[in-house]
């Protein structure tokens, strides 16, 4: 007969009652288990902090480490100098040439940066990455990414080769890497950089920030007036700072590297019409052997652009520039001209040119009429060099694997990146996440 009392503790069916209570619940205990020792490997794997701190100069002045801050007291420009090593007594200002003192200058910390982990399929040319570092004492390091997966790293004359062929940014990472050269809102030191080529009678009104042009009266016309901007170094003494040089590619951040520096001739002008009344502006681009220009002529609304290697000459929808942001010039072998307002822009693809700059890069000519140009600002390209910290032809001489990315720093003449020992980088072993943004302090 069967037994319906309850069991009782000891009783065998209260301990059978009891192990198939228990075992209801063992499906949901592993999976917590699981999760737990999943999310325990997750949080191992974000090191460093999703905020992380860069700590050296090698992508100055984009990304800075330890540094000081410099304002001129000639033309207010403010710059900054590498603290990770002996600061100097003065510092020379990058933008005038004058010199002042560092007395009590405060060391800030680097760049912060919020980053996070991404799929090395979502990696793409000159993503900023934190990827693992080669030592105890430097556990982590943020540079960029230059070449993909299959590909041939190579580095000649300032530029990042592939097949043999230049790798041309598209504006927006041409904007991304631009380094300025020179700032007309800061003017200052002995020497104008704006200049007429006139001795006297001229139309240009050079102000702070401002370049005017008003076409002088017809008696008094005396042929172009262009406007011509002289380039100078800018470099701490001994170096000369009282004559006109051609482009090169120093970097104020490096106060304490003596090294030879190299030309450069991806240059370009940026400015703003504040007031446009003209029919044309033409932009020259003046080299030691041939020139190039960019015409942008509003009356017959065209663009033109003549180099060495070709011309084009392309439609302008626009009737007027007023209002518009310019930049123009050479980058990537190529002549560029971008117009743009109000989240409207105007791109165009212009001809080859390989103009080797000289001490007067630039010069502006405006006709038929005033015209008024803010902000105007002068900024080149990175100048890539290879392991030997030149611009000679260098090459990996191999391909990347499929799971290599090869990076490089932007702060070129001192980065210790994939052209020496780091080597091209495992994204399955050292990569740890991509940059987003620059926390703002």
């Amino acid at each position: 007969m069967e037994d319906r009392r309850d069991p009782q503790p000891g009783d065998c069916r209260f301990l059978a009652r009891r192990l198939e209570e228990s075992m209801r619940f063992a499906p949901l205990l592993v999976l917590l288990l699981v999760t737990a020792g999943v999310a325990g490997f997750r949080v191992a794997r974000v090191v460093p902090d999703p905020i992380y701190r860069v700590a050296s100069g090698s992508m100055a002045p984009h990304l800075s480490g330890p540094h000081v801050d410099f304002t001129c007291q000639e033309c207010q420009f403010r710059s900054m100098l590498d603290a990770a090593v002996e600061l100097p007594a003065e510092a020379t200002c990058p933008n005038c040439g004058s010199t002042g003192p560092l007395t009590d200058a405060e060391i800030l910390p680097g760049s912060a940066l919020r980053w996070e982990a991404v799929p090395a399929d979502q990696l793409r040319r000159f993503d900023l990455v934190v990827i693992a570092g080669p030592t105890i004492d430097t556990p982590y390091m943020v540079k960029r990414i230059a070449f993909l997966p299959g590909e041939t790293p190579r580095i000649a004359q300032g530029e990042l080769q592939r097949g043999g062929s230049l790798l041309r940014k598209t504006p927006r990472e041409r904007e991304a890497l631009k380094l300025l050269v020179y700032d007309q809102s800061h003017p200052g030191g002995e020497f104008e950089r704006f200049l007429s080529e006139r001795i006297s009678g001229s139309g240009w009104d050079i102000r702070p920030g401002s370049i005017g042009y008003v076409p002088l009266a017809e008696r008094r016309q005396a042929g172009p007036d262009p406007l011509i901007y002289h380039h100078r170094s800018c470099l701490p003494p001994p170096s000369p700072s009282d004559r006109d040089a051609a482009p090169k590619d120093s970097y104020a951040y490096n106060h304490s590297v003596s090294r030879e520096l190299f030309p450069a001739n991806d240059l370009w002008l940026e400015w703003r019409f504040r007031h446009w009344k003209a029919n044309a502006i033409v932009l020259t681009l003046r080299g030691k052997d041939s020139n190039a220009s960019i015409r942008i002529d509003t009356s017959q609304q065209t663009v033109r652009a003549e180099s060495a290697v070709g011309s084009v000459e392309l439609p302008l929808e626009i009737n007027s520039l007023q209002g518009f942001t310019a930049r123009a010039g050479q980058c990537d072998g190529k002549l560029f001209l971008e117009l743009e307002r109000l989240g409207r822009h105007l791109r165009f693809p212009l001809v080859a040119s390989e103009v080797e700059l000289s001490a007067q890069p630039f010069a502006i000519a405006i006709e038929g009429g005033p015209a008024v140009l803010r902000e105007p600002k002068v900024y080149r390209d990175i100048v890539w060099l290879g392991a030997q910290r030149r611009t000679d032809a260098w090459s990996l001489e191999r391909k990347l694997s499929p799971h290599e990315i090869f990076v490089l720093g932007d702060n070129v003449p001192i980065s210790d990146d994939s052209r020496f020992e780091l080597g091209p980088i495992d994204v399955r072993k050292h990569l740890r996440g991509k940059v987003l943004r620059v926390v703002a302090e």
